[in-house]
């Protein structure tokens, strides 16, 4: 009969799991950075589109001739809009460079540049 004698071999060491458990931390950290990256991304995107919106309905207004104020909130932020007016060799046409940034901040998030039709207006005062 033979006997059985215990294997020594069977199983990790401690310097494998430790190995093992380094190899998956660093994994978890890139993961983690990757997707707190992607997060970020997704709030500046999110900020630029909002503006682009606050822009263009400015932009509309302005069109229209209705005066707004220099401080619009829009899904629950405030947005600060500067709009710098400018003539062109149009007569009846105007520049219009609209900035939109956070209300808190200095930054502009979104730049926009339209024209406006001031020929038409001139004609709806005339009459």
């Amino acid at each position: 009969m033979t006997r059985a004698t215990p294997n020594t071999d069977a199983g990790f060491t401690l310097l494998e799991v430790l190995v093992a458990l380094a190899v998956l931390a660093t994994g978890a950290v890139s993961l983690l950075v990757a997707t707190q990256t992607h997060a970020a991304r997704i709030s500046q995107i999110e900020a630029r589109t909002v503006a682009r919106w606050v822009a263009d309905n400015r932009l509309a207004a302005l069109r229209l001739n209705v005066i707004s104020p220099p401080m619009v909130e829009m899904l629950g932020q405030r947005w600060r809009v500067d709009v710098q007016r400018s003539p062109t060799d149009d007569t009846d046409l105007e520049r219009v460079d609209i900035a939109v940034g956070y209300a808190t901040e200095e930054t502009t998030q979104f730049a926009l540049s339209g024209f406006i039709d001031i020929g038409a207006r001139r004609v709806e005062v005339a009459q």
